[in-house]
């Protein structure tokens, strides 16, 4: 399994949440709270350029830092964590995070690699620039704080010159730009990337399609899968969608937004972290579902080097089967459990939860 997973239940960094509490107390509740409903009503639909943007205006860019940036951030430190632990050497110095919104992704960043000393956030929208802005200011991280913001709208070439940094992050943008748009902007992205560009997107079957296609697009230009994949072979799930979950501890504004009295929710994501170079600690495989209890056994569903397997450690072997039903949608395997193979066959699409 990773090495220092994140905690079962993940809150957001205090500093962050207690800033956004601040700026939404700066306009009527009545204002954030009607951009929420209309941002919830929206999130999950399929988006396909400038258009048809998330969020446009100042209730709307509070709107989603009220009900959508909690999970985001949840998403964001889910997948690099499993980033770090595959390259738990590396250690980015720079970051450019494409299509920051509110500046998500920095405030994940840095908790996951503290030694990050400059941040670079590029995003279209001015009211998304002003509450970055304002909510960088809240950290203690001197990199967030001093974090450089330019408006730019990425559905042409990137900013000449742009320099190179070690770590660029491409965090819920794919699904709001249109095919061409997307594939020009990737390959731009992996160009002035000189470490890892990580990619995170909603775990929707859509989302899914298009970090697989943004996959297969590196992968042509010699890029190095670090996560989830063990491999840098062609994806082997037909019929399902490869995504993972992480839990969020709710705070009281996202739970207000959403009209929600459980104090957390499990924040589905899809993801890819290219390289340019390979993982320093591979992994045999990792789990892309629960482990499927059955009566005579566990089951785990593992996207592996051999390609989708379905290992089955029966009852009777007790020590391998509270290992296996102790291990987290998300795992990876250093190498194969002991246990007979099923034949490689995925799951009904949506079993165990796919696509809450």
């Amino acid at each position: 399994m990773d090495a220092e997973p994140l905690p079962t239940v993940l809150p957001l960094p205090a500093a962050l949440e207690h800033a956004i509490a601040a700026a939404l107390r700066t306009v009527p509740a009545s204002q954030w709270l009607s951009a929420a409903r209309a941002l919830s009503e929206r999130y999950r639909d399929e988006r396909a350029g400038p258009e048809r943007a998330l969020a446009r205006g100042t209730p709307a860019a509070l709107g989603y830092a009220a009900l959508i940036l909690p999970a985001a951030y949840a998403q964001l430190r889910g997948a690099m964590a499993a980033t770090r632990a595959r390259v738990p050497d590396w250690q980015p110095h720079t970051l450019l995070d494409l299509g920051s919104g509110p500046g998500t992704a920095l405030w994940a960043a840095v908790e996951t690699w503290p030694a990050i000393q400059t941040v670079t956030a590029w995003e279209r929208e001015p009211a998304f620039i002003a509450l970055g802005r304002q909510l960088a200011q809240a950290s203690s991280h001197p990199a967030v704080a001093a974090a450089r913001w330019e408006q730019v709208t990425l559905d042409g070439p990137l900013p000449a010159p742009t320099p190179r940094y070690d770590l660029i992050v491409l965090g819920h943008l794919l699904n709001e730009l249109a095919a061409p748009v997307r594939h020009a902007l990737v390959a731009a992205a992996w160009a002035q990337c000189a470490g890892v560009l990580l990619i995170v997107e909603p775990g929707t079957s859509a989302a899914f399609a298009l970090v697989r296609e943004a996959r297969e697009q590196l992968l042509a230009r010699g890029a190095h899968t670090l996560a989830p994949c063990a491999h840098d072979q062609a994806c082997p799930l037909a019929g399902d969608w490869c995504h993972f979950p992480q839990r969020l501890q709710r705070p009281a504004f996202q739970r207000r937004a959403k009209d929600a009295t459980a104090g957390w929710e499990e924040s589905k994501f899809a993801y890819a972290a290219l390289g340019r170079v390979a993982a320093s600690a591979p992994i045999w495989g990792r789990l892309i579902h629960q482990p499927q209890r059955h009566k005579g056994g566990v089951e785990l569903i593992v996207s592996s080097r051999e390609g989708l397997v379905r290992p089955f450690i029966p009852h009777r072997d007790r020590a391998r089967y509270r290992a296996a039903s102790a291990l987290r949608w998300g795992s990876a395997l250093a190498t194969p459990p002991a246990a007979d193979l099923a034949p490689p066959t995925p799951p009904a699409p949506g079993a165990d939860g796919a696509g809450d």
